[in-house]
C-alpha cells in the first residue's frame, strides 16, 4: 500500500483549525447511556441494541468528487459519503497545499496521490486522476462501556483499511503492524485523529488478549494501548460481548456486528458486500488470532463470526478502532442514538436460497480402491494412544532407516516414501463413488491425501490458471495412477460464479482431476445427489474429512479435538484471491481463504472407468 500522506500540517492556519473545531463543547442535554437491548422479531438474533453516539476526534471520510466520479457502487454509499461538487473539486485541484493538507471555508481537506492500483470487484475503482480529495470530519463513536468517568468507545464505521500485519507470518496483537500504526503519535492514527487536548482525554488501557476460544491459539501477551481493536471476548466469546451490545455467542447473523465503511476506507481498499440483504457492508478484523498465529479472526458483512480467520496480511478488511476517554476531561458534542436495526435498512429479503432442501442426509456410498499413494506412517512404537494411520514394526522401521533412498524405497515388494525422518507406505487409495453414469464412476477420496496451495502467489487466481490444477493433473496423477492413468477420463469442468458473492470463477476447463465446486458440495440438487447436505450452514458429517499421516507430515492442519482438517473447493471466495473451503466441522465458508493457504488438504475428484 502506498505510504500515507500526512494531513496534520505544520502551517499556523491548520493549527488554528483546532481552535475553530474544538474537541468538546458543553450544554448537550442528551444523556449518554450503556447499550440497551430489547426483544425484536425483525432481528436474526431476536434482539435490538441501542447505543449512545458521540463525536470525538477527526479523520478523513467523505470524498469530494466531480460529476464523472463512479468509483463506488451506489448501494455501498450512505448519505454524506461523497460530495459531488465540481466547483469545490476545482478549488481543491488548484488550492495551495502543505503536506497534502489545506483549509477552505474553515473545513480541512487532505489529498492523496492516486495509487494506480488494479481495480477489483466490490472494491474502489481507481481512475487516472492525479489526486483524490477527502474532507476531515468529526469521528463518530458508539458508547459500549461506562466505568466511572471512563467511557469505552467503538467507531461507528470502519474508518480505514490497514492489514493486521504487513507480512504473512506468525504474529500476535502485541507485535502487529496495525497496533503500531494505531498507537503511533507521530505518523499513525493517534497523531492523525486527535489534537493535543483530545489526547489528554484518552485513557491507556491494559488489554488482556485471550486465546482463540475455538482453536486455543494464543493471541499474545497483555498490552497497554491508547487505541486498539476488539477481541473475540469483547464481541462474542464472553459476557463482555453482550455488555457491549453484541449477541454474545455463535449461531446468528448479528446485525449489531455489521458495520459499513467510509469512502476513505474504501479508497484504501476496503471490500463491500454485493449480497442483497447486506449490500454495502464490510468485514472487520479483531485482535484475536485465528486457527494459527498467522491468521486473524474477523466478522463478515452479515455479522457472522469467522474464528478460523484470514491471513494477517489481508489487505481489504476494515479497521474498527476502540478508545477509552475520560469524560471529566471532555463533554461530548452531538450526542445521539443509533440502533442495531439501522444497518438493516437496506435489507430486502433473505438473499439467495438453495434450490434443494437443506437437510443433512446419510448416503450409502460404495467404496472402491483405485491408484496408490503414501498414507500410513511406519514407526517403531506408537507415539500416542491413537493407532489410526500407523504401522508399528520395529524391524521394518530399522530397515527403512538403513535403506538406499532414491525418492522411494522397495522393501519386500512394498514401496515406501520418506519425508524428513518419517517413513510412509504407498497404499491403495480408497474412494467414495459419488455418481455413476455411462460405465464411469465419479470418485472422491475418503481421506485427505496431500497438501498444496491453490496458488503459490497471492493474486487473483481462477481454477483454470491455479497452481493446484497443474499439480493435480501432472505430479499427482503420475504418482497416484501410473499405468492406470488411461482409465481416468478427461472431463469438462464448469466453473460457475460464487453462489453468494457472484464472484467470477474463470472459464471452463478440461481435466482428469479437479476439485469440487460449491454447486457440487452444497448449493444445488447435484450436491444432494452426491450425498452432501444441501446447505452451507449445516455441520455435515459427510463433509468432515481427516488427513492421512502422510498429509500431516506435509503440513496439513488437523483439529486437536477430532482430527478433522479443512479442504479447498475450486470456487473463488468473496474475491478472486480467495477460494471457498469446507471447514473441519463440515460447514462451508463461502468467503474463502487466501489462495496461498498452505495447510488445507487437497481432495481431488475424477471420473474413472473402473
Amino acid at each position: 500500500m502506498k505510504k500515507r500522506n500526512e494531513f496534520k500540517a505544520a502551517l499556523p492556519l491548520l493549527l488554528m483549525s483546532f481552535l475553530l473545531l474544538p474537541a468538546c463543547s458543553s450544554g448537550n442535554s442528551n444523556p449518554i447511556h450503556l447499550p440497551v437491548k430489547t426483544p425484536s422479531e425483525v432481528s436474526p438474533s431476536k434482539e435490538e441494541t441501542k447505543w449512545s453516539r458521540v463525536r470525538f476526534g477527526s479523520y478523513p471520510a467523505k470524498e469530494i468528487v466531480n460529476e464523472n466520479w463512479n468509483a463506488v457502487d451506489e448501494y455501498a454509499l450512505d448519505p454524506g459519503d461523497i460530495l459531488k461538487d465540481n466547483k469545490l473539486y476545482q478549488m481543491l485541484v488548484s488550492a495551495s497545499w502543505s503536506n497534502n493538507a489545506t483549509i477552505i471555508d474553515g473545513k480541512r481537506y487532505i489529498r492523496e496521490e492516486n495509487p494506480s492500483k488494479q481495480s477489483r470487484e466490490q472494491h474502489y475503482r481507481y481512475d487516472e486522476s492525479a489526486y483524490h480529495y477527502f474532507e476531515v470530519e468529526p469521528l463518530r463513536w458508539r458508547v459500549v462501556g461506562i466505568e466511572g468517568d471512563v467511557l469505552t468507545l467503538v467507531s461507528d464505521r470502519t474508518i480505514d483499511c490497514i492489514p493486521f500485519h504487513q507480512k504473512d507470518e506468525s504474529v500476535d496483537w502485541s507485535s502487529s503492524s496495525l497496533r503500531k500504526w494505531l498507537n503511533d503519535d507521530r505518523s499513525g492514527f493517534l497523531s492523525k485523529a486527535f489534537d493535543a487536548d483530545e489526547k489528554e482525554a484518552l485513557v491507556k488501557v491494559n488489554n488482556t488478549n485471550p486465546a482463540n476460544s475455538r482453536y486455543g491459539t494464543s493471541s499474545g501477551p497483555q498490552t497497554e494501548d491508547y487505541v486498539y481493536i476488539l477481541s473475540n471476548d469483547e464481541v462474542f466469546a464472553s459476557e463482555k460481548g453482550g455488555e457491549y451490545g453484541f449477541y454474545p455467542g455463535f449461531g446468528y447473523d448479528d446485525p449489531a456486528k455489521r458495520f459499513r465503511s467510509t469512502t476513505y476506507a474504501k479508497y484504501h481498499g476496503t471490500w463491500w458486500s454485493p449480497v442483497e440483504p447486506y449490500k454495502g457492508n464490510s468485514f472487520w478484523q479483531m485482535r484475536t488470532s485465528g486457527y494459527t498465529s498467522s491468521n486473524i479472526t474477523y466478522i463478515c458483512d452479515f455479522g457472522y463470526i469467522y474464528s478460523r480467520g484470514t491471513s494477517v496480511d489481508c489487505d481489504d478488511a476494515g479497521v474498527l478502532p476502540v478508545i477509552n476517554v475520560n469524560s471529566k476531561k471532555c463533554s461530548f458534542r452531538e450526542i445521539d442514538e443509533v440502533s442495531s436495526l439501522a444497518i438493516m435498512k437496506q435489507d430486502s429479503g433473505g438473499g439467495k436460497e438453495n434450490t434443494c432442501h437443506p437437510e443433512e442426509i446419510t448416503p450409502d456410498h460404495k467404496v472402491t480402491e483405485f491408484g496408490e499413494y503414501p498414507q500410513s506412517e511406519v514407526v517403531s512404537s506408537l507415539p500416542s494412544d491413537d493407532q489410526e494411520g500407523y504401522i508399528v514394526d520395529q524391524n521394518l522401521y530399522e530397515e527403512l532407516k538403513l535403506a538406499d533412498w532414491n525418492e522411494a524405497a522397495i522393501i519386500q515388494g512394498n514401496e515406501y516414501e520418506k519425508v524428513g525422518d518419517q517413513y510412509f507406505k504407498v497404499e491403495p487409495i480408497k474412494w467414495k463413488i459419488l455418481d455413476e453414469k455411462d460405465g464411469k464412476s465419479l470418485l472422491f477420496p475418503l481421506k485427505g491425501l496431500d497438501v498444496t496451495p491453490f496458488n503459490k502467489t497471492l493474486e487473483d487466481t481462477y481454477w483454470a490458471n491455479s497452481y493446484v490444477r497443474g499439480w493435480l493433473n501432472e505430479e499427482f496423477t503420475k504418482a497416484a495412477f501410473g499405468n492406470q492413468l488411461s482409465q481416468v477420463e478427461e472431463t469438462e469442468v464448469i466453473n460457475k460464479k460464487n453462489f453468494y458473492f457472484d464472484t467470477y470463477c474463470g472459464e471452463k476447463t478440461v481435466d482428469r482431476l479437479f476439485l469440487l465446486s460449491e454447486e457440487e458440495v452444497f448449493s444445488s440438487e447435484k450436491a444432494s445427489s452426491y450425498g452432501f447436505a444441501c446447505s452451507d450452514a449445516i455441520e455435515d458429517s459427510n463433509r468432515m474429512i481427516q488427513p492421512t499421516r502422510y498429509a500431516l507430515s506435509k503440513g496439513a492442519w488437523a483439529s486437536s479435538t477430532d482430527g478433522n482438517s479443512f479442504w479447498m473447493l475450486r470456487t473463488n471466495g468473496y474475491n478472486a484471491s480467495n477460494t471457498v473451503y469446507v471447514n473441519d466441522d463440515g460447514n462451508i465458508y463461502n468467503r474463502g481463504m487466501p489462495v496461498t493457504c498452505q495447510d488445507a488438504i487437497v481432495m481431488p475428484a475424477c471420473w474413472v472407468s473402473l
